[in-house]
């Protein structure tokens, strides 16, 4: 029976990495901003989005999430009136019934992206 390892390194190595670490951590270290001193607007890193992030707003990506988490592939076609009944049964904020009700009483969205249309919500453009 052959012996499993978790790791590339051998233990050596994995000495030497951290070896290396410690010594970069300690000729660098300087540079850091430091709790100690009171600076909490000091930051380590300047704020940024997530790499792929697409650059719309966050309360938007957040629209759309909720009604997919909510509304899933079986709730389509649906009226305004399916549509915020079924979001009420799945315990949907407030905020979310309120902007599906603005949708047209003759809206009949078949698909998730109809709907993000329907309400003037960009739809989420994905890489092919």
């Amino acid at each position: 029976m052959s012996e499993q390892i978790s790791g590339t390194h051998s233990p050596a190595e994995d000495d030497a990495i951290k070896r290396q670490d410690r010594e970069e951590l300690q000729a660098h270290g300087d540079k850091y901003p430091d709790a100690e001193d009171g600076d909490t607007d000091a930051t380590w890193a300047e704020e940024g989005r997530f790499a792929g992030t697409p650059e719309e707003d966050w309360r938007t990506i957040d629209v759309r999430s909720d009604l997919a988490r909510h509304l899933d592939r079986t709730a389509y076609p649906a009226t305004r009136d399916q549509l915020l009944a079924t979001l009420t049964d799945q315990g949907a904020d407030q905020p979310l019934l309120d902007l599906v009700a603005t949708l047209p009483e003759q809206a009949r969205p078949a698909s998730l992206g109809e709907l993000l249309r329907a309400l003037g919500l960009p739809v989420e453009q994905r890489p092919a």
